[in-house]
């Protein structure tokens, strides 16, 4: 096994600036840490040979580091979280490779230290999973944004369209105040789960597998679904079809407001408000009529 590095990976020292490396003594293996000088970001790069003969947890715990570290080489494009992450999975790597070595040295048949490598594995994923969370969490946050302001450009059309109705012109500022407060209420909600660290989103959308598209998709979709919870709370109230008396005045102007930030924040609160309403809307079956078929 060649003791240089940059020989048994093929890397162009003038091309890439190593931060770390280890090359094994009596282990055909090697790894480095390096920067490529082009891209301007970290990169990990290791070898072993095929003539290594590796135990079975040894092997499988190899194989979970490197695929952490393809998982993070594409979900993070630069910056601090790819540095840290791709630096903690050389140190598994690399502790896998002194042990193995260490283990030729010594004739031992197995590595001591597996258990202590396999704590530091599990480290380093649950590390890539908060890192890809808060990547994710931006990026939809922002779709959010985006989201909100053309949910506030279509309610202004919206209320002109509902401006030129017979007996509702002047609930068309209502309409749209309904429209926004629902799409606030779903921004709302969504800060909160983020600085209370409860909001999760699917691991679809905060791993690799995911580009910045759907993430920001998703996070304007949600404004949307705010906005038109608070617009159904606020048409179901009006019709009194809600068993909810509204007050006077500003009072009831607040009401509706408040109703529709709520109906925004909470889905759950919004589907039950729907559920009762199909209830209260769907006529009672005739006596001795047969139940209705499951198919």
């Amino acid at each position: 096994m060649t003791h240089r590095v940059e020989d048994a990976l093929g890397l162009d020292p003038e091309q890439h600036k190593l931060l770390e490396s280890y090359c094994g003594s009596r282990l055909a293996a090697a790894i480095a840490l390096y920067e490529h000088q082009q891209e301007g970001r970290v990169r990990l790069e290791f070898v072993c040979g095929p003539e290594v003969e590796l135990a079975q947890d040894v092997e499988e715990l190899l194989f979970r580091a490197y695929t952490l570290s393809r998982q993070i080489h594409l979900t993070f494009e630069s910056g601090r979280d790819r540095a840290l992450c791709l630096q903690m999975t050389y140190g598994v790597i690399a502790g896998i490779f002194k042990e193995l070595d260490r283990a030729a040295v010594t004739g031992r048949e197995s590595c001591t230290r597996m258990k202590y490598l396999e704590n530091a594995c599990k480290r380093t994923e649950a590390y890539f999973t908060r890192a890809s969370q808060r990547r994710a969490q931006l990026r939809y946050l922002g779709g959010m944004l985006g989201g909100l302001t053309v949910v506030a450009g279509m309610g202004v059309l919206l209320s002109i369209g509902i401006a030129t109705l017979p007996d509702i012109d002047d609930e068309a500022p209502m309409f749209l105040a309904s429209l926004i407060a629902g799409g606030m209420g779903a921004v709302l909600s969504v800060l909160f789960g983020m600085t209370s660290g409860k909001l999760k989103l699917h691991t679809l959308f905060a791993n690799a597998e995911s580009g910045i598209g759907p993430l920001v998709a998703a996070g304007a979709l949600r404004p949307l679904l705010g906005g038109l919870s608070g617009i159904v709370a606020y048409v179901l109230l009006q019709a009194a079809i809600v068993p909810i008396d509204v007050p006077e005045g500003a009072s009831g102007t607040n009401f509706v407001i408040a109703l529709a930030i709520v109906a925004g924040f909470s889905e759950r609160w919004a589907r039950g408000v729907l559920a009762g309403t199909e209830e209260r809307l769907t006529p009672p079956a005739p006596a001795g009529a047969p139940a209705p078929k499951v198919s």
